[in-house]
């Protein structure tokens, strides 16, 4: 819209110029074929088809000037000459020639009259000098302003690469402290589960001694995953480490009592960062009910519809003694953060039973096999 009335107020202001070219020039001019009256015309012409060819439509119009005493369509040309012709000899060039052309018929060679002659050559001069120079100027100012921009779109550039060189910088310095600080104690402790897993004369603890060192071995793992993504160039952004298939091992390695509701098939076709997303979910939300909710019976659940995907993990009052803290509430953050980057929504928060419930519904493709809104089983 604004592109369609800068293109009107443009033809506006033409019309009106010509408009104007045309008043000054005709009315005492005789219509016919003697000089005034074609070169007059020559010059309107030459007013409305400037812009084609600048230099063509000053020298066609300029001779009016002189021949047919028409000064405005002469100065309009010479304005357009000097803002669009980047070559200043030719500009040059081309008014001296105008002004030759224009002072013939006005100087009056006779002696004693070189005065006169001298003032009408000024008057000539200034009037397309005058033009001209207003043209060379609007011309001059347009180019600093094209360097302005040219200069200040090169700071934004540099501006952004500096940036993306801290970036760069920052993350690989986290990831370095984060495998000095983490892996290096994760790697200890799958090692002492490991032993003691071998020494432990209880099952029990043999057992609990297994999934310490299970769960540190796959906390490597996704460890490396993340510091590969740290180190990755062009800040690559960090993604989950998981997929829906891996959702069965999530479950297993996680030590809670309760059902995991879902099919694998159902993920065939869900595109990987949706899939990541609702993997972390499901990591969160697992993990949320091991340290807030000791021995409760959680329920993990994946549903598709034709145009939507949920998942709900949710689980009943603990019945053991909670021992870590409160929490940072960043885990819950990162959740909806993800599921707002997906254009989905989140739900959470505590079950009347004393439980808590972790609810994310997400956009997902159509399945090629699901023809109606039911949830497939």
């Amino acid at each position: 819209m604004s592109r369609l009335r800068g293109t009107g107020v443009r033809l506006a202001v033409e019309a009106v110029l010509v408009l104007a070219c045309y008043l000054e020039g005709f009315p005492n001019q005789t219509p016919g074929w003697n000089r005034p009256f074609v070169l007059s015309v020559l010059a309107l012409v030459a007013v409305v088809g400037r812009r084609g060819s600048p230099l063509v439509a000053f020298l066609l119009g300029a001779p009016a000037l002189g021949w047919a005493q028409s000064s405005l369509a002469p100065a309009v040309l010479a304005y357009t000459l000097a803002s669009r012709e980047r070559r200043g000899r030719v500009v040059l060039a081309a008014l001296t020639v105008a002004l030759a052309v224009d002072s013939y018929p006005l100087l009056d060679l006779r002696p004693g009259m070189w005065r006169a002659d001298v003032s009408t050559l000024l008057e000539l001069a200034a009037l397309l000098g005058g033009a001209a120079a207003l043209g060379a100027f609007r011309a001059a100012r347009a180019e600093v302003g094209r360097r302005l921009d040219e200069l200040l779109q090169a700071r934004e550039r540099e501006t952004r690469l500096v940036d993306a060189v801290a970036r760069t910088e920052e993350r690989t310095r986290l990831a370095r402290e984060m495998h000095d600080a983490v892996s290096h104690h994760v790697s200890l402790i799958a090692l002492q589960a490991g032993a003691l897993r071998v020494g432990a004369p209880s099952p029990q603890v043999r057992s609990a001694a297994e999934q310490i060192r299970v769960l540190a071995v796959r906390t490597t793992d996704e460890l490396r995953q993340m510091l590969a993504a740290l180190r990755a160039p062009g800040g690559q952004p960090l993604q989950a480490p998981g997929r829906l298939v891996d959702l069965p091992g999530l479950w297993a390695g996680s030590g809670l009592h309760g059902s995991l509701e879902f099919a694998p098939e159902l993920a065939d076709d869900l595109p990987d960062p949706l899939q990541r997303t609702l993997f972390s979910i499901a990591q969160e939300g697992l993990a949320n009910a091991a340290r807030h909710a000791p021995g409760a019976r959680v329920h993990l659940r994946l549903e598709r519809r034709r145009r939507r995907v949920s998942i709900r993990v949710e689980n009943s009052a603990p019945t053991g003694a909670v021992t870590h803290g409160g929490g940072t509430g960043h885990g819950l953050l990162g959740v909806r953060e993800r599921v707002a980057a997906a254009r989905g929504t989140v739900r959470f928060g505590p079950t009347p039973d004393g439980g808590f419930y972790l609810v994310a519904d997400l956009p997902a493709p159509v399945p090629a096999d699901l023809t109606s809104d039911e949830t497939p089983r």
